[in-house]
């Protein structure tokens, strides 16, 4: 009794997997025509004109592609090879590799995705967004600190309000910075790229939902300037549409003042 490889078509003399040639698990019985002492004689598969699996017999369609066609080849076995272990590419077929090459792409488009490099719908970058090389000042605006600007700003909306004062957050401050330079850099070099929501939701707040943000500049300030009627001139306070007085559902807010090369104030204030 001969047995064969149902993977590889190789013959073996008894019935002990795996297979010499390729590994597989299991043996099948195999009908071996015999020839009289000193004849010679062939033996044959047939071979998948697509995939180039090997087949015992001529029985379309191939057992791994589905390919109709077969071609009848000789079998012939080199003794230094047995032992060998087969390569995957040997070893898998064209769906196999159709869907490993869609799972590396796919891993890759997420790993993008997280990185920042392209945006994926759902797909949040990890990290938030900065903005470099920002042309002005920070700290300053003439002799008044931006802090107490920024402070005075949000003294002069809580003037306007019904509600408790706003709570100043950390989060809310990263957000108003992020568009305060994004804007300054758009206005002042050729880079051109709008703040998105996307953008925002990146940042960690203490917001239920995404935060909002705005942005307003005030040039040429005659007189003396100090943080009260530099915050005043803005008039975040004074404009309702900016920031609803009545609006009990705003409690928090974050603040950032960037001055331009050519004097402009910049102040964005994010709230939710």
């Amino acid at each position: 009794m001969k047995w064969r490889c149902p993977q590889c078509g190789k013959p073996h003399e008894r019935n002990d997997p795996p297979c010499d040639n390729c590994g597989h698990h299991k043996l099948e019985e195999a009908v071996v025509p015999t020839a009289s002492a000193g004849d010679d004689y062939e033996q044959f598969a047939w071979a998948c004109t697509e995939c180039g699996r090997v087949h015992q017999r001529n029985s379309p369609p191939c057992k791994r592609c589905g390919n109709p066609h077969f071609e009848k080849q000789s079998m012939e076995f080199d003794d230094t090879e047995v032992g060998s272990v087969p390569s995957y590419r040997e070893l898998i077929g064209r769906f196999e590799a159709a869907v490993i090459v869609a799972v590396v792409a796919l891993v890759a488009v997420f790993g993008l995705g997280l990185l920042g490099v392209i945006q994926v719908p759902g797909i949040l970058p990890l990290g938030t967004p900065a903005v470099s090389d920002v042309p002005g000042e920070n700290t300053t605006y003439g002799n008044v600190s931006m802090a107490d600007i920024e402070a005075n700003v949000t003294a002069d909306i809580d003037a306007q309000r019904t509600g408790p004062p706003l709570e100043r957050d950390d989060g809310l401050d990263d957000v108003a910075t992020y568009v305060t330079r994004r804007t300054v850099k758009n206005n002042y070099t050729d880079e051109n790229r709008p703040v998105t929501e996307r953008d925002i939701r990146r940042f960690e707040t203490d917001c239920s939902s995404t935060p909002g943000a705005l942005t307003r500049t005030v040039s040429g300030v005659s007189g003396d300037k100090t943080a009260v009627t530099l915050a005043q001139s803005l008039g975040f306070g004074d404009d309702p549409d900016v920031i609803d007085p009545t609006d009990s559902e705003v409690t928090k807010a974050g603040v950032d003042a960037h001055v331009g090369p050519d004097g402009r104030l910049f102040v964005t204030v994010a709230y939710c």
